[in-house]
């Protein structure tokens, strides 16, 4: 590091080392300290057939769940589903099969799906780059041009 220079931790690295420790209390009976906002998702990868798991947040969308990612490009998992592709979630202790897939950026699904992140979790607003969001405004156009760059959404 370069003194006088600002070194700019990213959120992931910081909570990488602690995935197998998350992933053990979901699986827990303990999962509950946890898993109204945190599922494990697993899935075999397009191209290597390795099979990966993750935790990671969620929120409910009517019937669906959608996992909403902010800094997309520092993460690779989710390119496996710009396309469907088959997962298995697990959610509050319990399996589920689906069908994932990327919701397109820029659609008004998008927008809305990020909205109703930043509402229910306002400290999301900062992790998309939206630090002056006002949900009585709603998103400008440079935030959703911004939101196109620093947020992904698999339904």
């Amino acid at each position: 590091m370069i003194p006088g220079s600002a070194s700019l931790i990213s959120i992931n690295t910081l909570v990488a080392p602690f995935n197998p420790l998350v992933m053990a209390l979901l699986r827990s009976r303990f999962h509950a300290l946890a898993s109204k906002t945190l599922l494990v998702v697993s899935w075999s990868g397009r191209k290597t057939g390795r099979r990966f798991s993750i935790p990671t947040g969620y929120q409910r969308d009517a019937d669906d769940v959608v996992v909403l990612l902010s800094k997309p490009s520092e993460k690779t998992w989710w390119k496996n589903f710009r396309s469907p592709w088959p997962a298995d979630l697990l959610i509050e202790r319990r399996e589920r099969t689906a069908m994932g897939e990327l919701v397109r950026p820029g659609s008004s699904e998008f927008f809305r799906l990020v909205e109703q992140t930043i509402e229910a979790m306002p400290f999301m607003a900062k992790q998309f780059g939206l630090a002056g969001y006002d949900p009585a405004r709603g998103l400008s156009a440079e935030d959703r041009a911004r939101l196109c760059e620093s947020a992904a959404a698999i339904r």
